[in-house]
């Protein structure tokens, strides 16, 4: 026989009370039968012949029937499928007839086998023809892939990535965690991921959690903090040292000052007492000279005795002066003796002060070294702080309702408050760096999402019927041969009328159009290689239609007659047109 249907499969509802479902394809044996019931969660169950199933129609080419010992029940779905042994059992003996019977078998054998293998390819996720996938092997272990995720490399090949993590919110107790779920420990803001599934008990912070084992730190906010908190003390501490070395400065240039100011009062005192001890020999030369002027108004009295008695009054009172400025120079003196030893010892002292004065100066000098070092080293610690500061800020923006837009490099993070959710930055835009992973195709569940279609189709966001065409093995393919049992309907397409200018028919439109003649008008054939049936039909306002580029054009004559209507039969191939026109009254 020829193998013209492609069927290998078929799928029944349970309802209950049915036992008897037909299979619609050719087999060899009984055996040849794969029959799976498939329950309401996705169980697969494959059964047995005999035990649970019968099987009639062996051999026939329009199939056969599948009875069970007991009816699939409501929920179930029965899948009877062609399940060939992959051998070759036919066995040709030299010299004997050719088995024509027996090799078509074989034949249609070879055929049934790669149908089923077109069945599983079809059921296969793969690229599309214009597609290029250079390598879609793995090696990485099942150890090392274990609760990973398939993904596409920089070159668009298939590679297996690190996991994903399913933000949970903030970390709660009594609360069942999967692994890789992601949580924010709020009491010092630190971000964590698990890895072991666990319910959590206990409180934060997490780090001292009975738990903490089961947790992988993702961002340590908390020494983040820590050391922004170290350096504003560091910076204070130092700001402190300044201000004290500044103040030890101002004391010992305030000490210093009043030191210059006592040795300044004691070279006055020792200028006063030099200025009265001149004073005083001056006195006493003034009375050396009062005594000799009186020596010689008394050798004057002695030579006339009338001058002396006529001076003696004189000359006492003259004495008597000369004395008194004896007494006064003696006094003058005296002060003066005095005023230099205050002069000596207001001396002693300013040298004293000045002293102590260049000490406190050095003392205030030392003091303000060592406020300086203070500073410098709060200022590099400051300085080292606010770098570690600075580099986690330029990496964690902190908590924002909405994406950051400035001082953005790749690989910054921050944390979403509107959707809970903590995002990366990639060098252009914002995306989720963790995203539930409820509705991807795992490892974890062995792809099992594959193999309930309503499942599939619910996680892939697909709808039958308005995302995709449901499955038909009758559907016809534009670029797979296939053989047409059945005629088929088209509704023709309504050119409208032609009145002036080129009408060129496009096969888009359909196979079938028709149009009207409403005056002079030029017919072209279409574009791209087809066949075109065209129905005319003339009105009152007909005209002549002339053709142009056709490599023939034949058939009957086209009237202008209102009412009159005629079939155009267009053919385009390969660069070849034809046109044949035919009366239909």
């Amino acid at each position: 026989m020829s193998v013209s249907s492609t069927t290998t499969k078929n799928s029944y509802s349970g309802d209950g009370s049915t036992v008897a479902f037909a299979y619609g394809f050719r087999i060899f044996a009984a055996a040849d039968l794969e029959v799976i019931i498939r329950s309401s969660t996705g169980t697969e169950t494959t059964k047995t012949l005999t035990t649970h199933y019968s099987v009639s129609g062996v051999g026939e080419d329009a199939g056969g029937t599948v009875t069970f010992v007991t009816a699939p029940v409501t929920g179930e779905t029965v899948v009877i499928r062609r399940n060939l042994t992959l051998t070759q059992g036919t066995d040709y003996v030299e010299n004997d007839p050719f088995p024509a019977n027996s090799h078509e078998d074989a034949l249609d054998r070879l055929t049934f086998i790669t149908q089923g293998i077109q069945e599983e390819l079809d059921r296969a996720i793969k690229a599309s023809k214009t597609n290029t996938i250079s390598s879609a092997e793995f090696t990485i272990s099942a150890a090392d892939r274990a609760n990973k995720i398939f993904a596409f490399d920089g070159s668009g090949n298939l590679s297996v990535t690190q996991e994903l993590g399913t933000f949970e919110g903030n970390w709660a107790a009594s609360t069942a965690y999967a692994e890789r779920d992601i949580v924010k420990d709020t009491s010092n803001n630190n971000i964590y991921i698990a890895n072991t599934a666990h319910t959590s008990s206990g409180s934060q912070p997490i780090s001292s959690n009975a738990d903490v084992a089961k947790w992988d730190l993702l961002v340590d906010a908390a020494s983040a903090s820590t050391s922004a908190t170290a350096a504003a003390s560091s910076a204070t501490a130092a700001a402190s040292s300044a201000t004290a070395a500044a103040t030890s400065a101002t004391n010992a240039a305030t000490s210093a000052t009043n030191a210059a100011t006592s040795e300044t009062n004691s070279s006055t005192s020792a200028t006063n007492a030099a200025t009265s001890a001149t004073s005083a020999s001056t006195s006493a030369t003034n009375a050396s000279t009062s005594e000799t002027n009186a020596a010689s108004s008394a050798t004057s009295a002695a030579s006339s005795a009338t001058s002396a008695t006529a001076s003696a009054s004189t000359a006492t009172t003259k004495a008597s002066e000369a004395s008194t400025s004896a007494t006064n120079a003696a006094t003058s003196e005296s002060n003066a003796s005095t005023s230099a030893t205050s002069a000596a010892s207001s001396a002693t002292t300013a040298t004293t002060k000045a002293s102590e004065a260049s000490t406190s100066a050095t003392n205030a000098a030392s003091s303000a070294s060592a406020a300086a070092s203070s500073a410098s080293s709060a200022s590099t610690s400051a300085t080292s702080a606010s770098n570690d500061l600075a580099t986690f800020q330029g990496i964690f923006h902190g908590a924002s309702a909405s994406d950051p837009t400035t001082g953005l490099d790749a690989g910054d993070l921050y944390f979403n408050t509107t959707s809970n959710v903590l995002r990366v930055y990639n060098g252009s835009a914002w995306q989720d760096a963790a995203v539930s992973a409820a509705s991807f195709l795992t490892v974890t569940n062995n792809l099992s999402d594959l193999n309930n279609a309503a499942t599939a189709r619910t996680n892939l966001g697909v709808e039958i019927g308005t995302d995709v065409q449901g499955f038909d093995a009758d559907t016809l393919k534009a670029d797979t041969a296939d053989v047409l049992t059945a005629g088929f309907a088209a509704t023709p397409y309504n050119a409208g009328t032609k009145s002036s200018g080129t009408y060129t028919p496009d096969e888009a439109n359909g196979n079938l159009q028709y149009a009207v003649n409403g005056g002079a008008h030029t017919l072209a054939p279409p574009t791209n290689n087809c066949t075109i049936v065209i129905q005319y039909t003339n009105n009152a306002s007909a005209g002549a239609i002339t053709t142009s580029s056709f490599t023939l054009v034949d058939g009957d004559t086209i009237s202008t007659t209102d009412g009159d209507d005629f079939f155009f039969y267009v053919t385009k191939l390969n660069g070849f047109s034809h046109l044949t026109v035919k009366a239909l009254q």
